[in-house]
């Protein structure tokens, strides 16, 4: 089944990397219209240049010449590789992000292991790490499917490295590459030392082992052949159980980057984590690797598996073009090129693997430029600014489109809203928000914008002793078009002790950080169910809690929290 996009490109943009010369598909004579001959420089005796397009097919071909002239293509299953390699060679990196989206829409089980291959040969990086989520994720059902099976020795075991494995016990790990080496036993069984090397053999039960010992043939040889020193030895204990202990599977943590200390009232750079889907006893914050620079009023956002940290002010009030990146693998940062412009009280955003920030301000002036960082190109550039300025609005991305939501500017706020779709390269106005506000939160999941908190001043009073007080929060659905009340307002009380530092979409819930007032006490994180659209305390507010702090989700291995949560003594081994 073919997938019908429309793109909405700039024509004459993919015309002009195409019109080089007159391109002629391997095997064949296309001839171009008379426009494009006029446009081939011509040789001496009046020809005209021909380059024949090894790889590229006719049919090919003739999609590409409509797809500049219209606009608009149909991408299938069957045409994908094709048309990626031909968009790769003629530089249409339009038709390469059509290209693109299409593969991630298409991913599933059956054929993520070749779509992430295929996708690090053309240096599609977002789509490679799409697809290594997926299979991560997916990993039982993956190994189910003939590409696992297919797999050479040197991909499997490159594929079972990886801690973030969602398996939950390491027997299923094992039960793969017996269903592996079972494809060929007599190919693969001189490889099977190095494919076991990447099985976590003290994660085995060893009743289990001796269970399926007994049991088929192949599985019987792995275990007398590869697992015998599991059996023999004694099982481990005390400290030497918990060094060895290297749990599979992956958490989705909240990370607070940066923000001011409470007591000093000096910008730090603390970096703390926490994982909200752990039991009730067990949401503590992390401590990571602190910033190299404290900075507030700066920007958190996560992409393609890394934290990045970027502007702000120093402890010196100096407004940073800087930025850091986080590697929660190695628990540290390392420096990342600087913005093009320096800023603080800005946005920032990711979108299909690229790092957006937006307006904020500078020593001089309140800015609406917006910049583009690429992660894997480590390249920043300039993108169409915002119609307006919004100083304290918000941001977020959601179905493939840029929100800016809010702020204000000369002592007005605004409830204005505006979306960025960066294949028309263009801002346009959107349904206003129901109540006009600075200094709220955004985030988007799956067709919805939700805005919480921020403040605008009540209504109908003096205007020179006229109070603040705590917007209600809103949603706004992509299909709907309007924004609606929350029917559950419980995140804070409607008062102007209230201040929002982030809002964290994990699973089926949005995790809201700041200084809650709910009225009988502060809270530091909320939890909104969607699935019942009601609140729910995560974590109470403690004086250590970093205030003016910056926050973002970030998928880390669970062998990694395990370490960094036994060197701060948060296990102890029972006597």
């Amino acid at each position: 089944m073919g997938k019908h996009v429309s793109p909405g490109v700039v024509v004459t943009a993919a015309f002009s990397n195409l019109c080089l010369a007159k391109g002629v598909p391997q095997g064949s004579m296309l001839r171009p219209s008379r426009t494009k001959l006029n446009y081939n420089p011509p040789k001496e005796d009046g020809s005209t240049y021909r380059i024949e397009l090894q790889g590229v097919s006719m049919a090919t071909m003739k999609q590409i010449l409509d797809f500049i002239f219209s606009g608009e293509i149909t991408l299938s299953e069957e045409t994908i590789q094709d048309m990626v390699q031909a968009s790769d060679m003629l530089l249409m990196t339009d038709l390469k992000a059509l290209c693109c989206q299409f593969l991630e829409s298409c991913i599933t089980a059956e054929n993520c292991i070749g779509i992430r291959l295929f996708s690090l040969h053309y240096c599609l990086h977002h789509v490679h790490h799409v697809a290594t989520e997926f299979l991560q994720t997916h990993f039982r059902d993956v190994e189910l499917t003939e590409e696992f099976r297919e797999l050479p020795p040197e991909r499997l075991c490159e594929l079972l490295a990886m801690e973030k494995l969602n398996v939950g016990n390491e027997k299923h790990v094992l039960e793969a590459v017996v269903r592996w080496f079972a494809h060929d036993p007599d190919e693969r069984r001189v490889h099977m030392k190095q494919v076991m090397s990447s099985v976590w053999l003290q994660g085995l039960d060893i009743s289990y082992l001796r269970q399926q010992a007994m049991g088929e043939p192949l599985m019987r040889e792995v275990i007398t052949d590869h697992c015998q020193k599991v059996l023999t030895e004694d099982p481990l204990q005390g400290e030497a159980m918990l060094a060895a202990f290297k749990p599979r599977g992956y958490s989705e943590c909240i990370i607070i980057a940066g923000g001011e200390d409470r007591k000093t009232r000096k910008p730090t750079g603390a970096t703390r984590c926490m994982c909200p889907l752990y039991d009730n006893n067990r949401k503590d914050w992390i401590e990571l690797e602190p910033l190299s620079v404290p900075r507030i009023n700066h920007g958190v956002v996560a992409a393609e598996g890394f934290l990045f940290v970027m502007g702000g002010a120093d402890e010196h009030g100096t407004i940073l073009d800087s930025g850091e990146k986080y590697d929660a693998d190695s628990n540290s940062w390392s420096s990342m090129p600087s913005m093009l412009q320096p800023r603080q009280n800005f946005g920032v955003v990711e979108l299909d693997g690229l790092i957006y920030v937006l307006g904020g301000e500078n020593e001089t002036a309140e800015l609406t430029s917006v910049e583009v960082f690429d992660p894997h190109l480590s390249t920043w550039r300039m993108q169409t600014s915002m119609t307006m300025i919004r100083k304290v609005g918000c941001y977020a991305s959601m179905n493939k489109k840029i929100y800016a939501v809010g702020g204000g500017s000369y002592g007005k706020l605004f409830d204005s809203v505006e979306c960025f779709d960066p294949k028309t390269q263009q801002w346009t106005g959107l349904c206003p928000l129901k109540e006009r506000r600075f200094g709220s939160v955004a985030c988007g999941v799956g067709q919805e914008l939700y805005v919480f908190g921020g403040v605008r001043s009540k209504e109908n009073e003096n205007p020179e002793t006229r109070q603040m007080l705590t917007c209600k929060s809103e949603f706004y659905h992509d299909e709907l078009r309007r924004w609606m009340f929350l029917d559950d307002q419980s995140l804070c009380i409607q008062t102007s002790s209230t201040f929002v530092y982030g809002a964290v979409p994990i699973g089926a819930s949005i995790y809201v950080v700041g200084d809650l007032d709910t009225g009988t006490s502060f809270d530091y994180i909320r939890e909104f169910r969607r699935s019942s659209g009601t609140w729910h305390r995560t974590k109470p507010m403690v004086p250590t809690d970093l205030s003016k702090t910056a926050c973002a989700a970030l998928r880390i291995a669970n062998c990694r929290l395990f370490r960094l949560q036994l060197s701060q003594g948060m296990f102890r081994i029972r006597v």
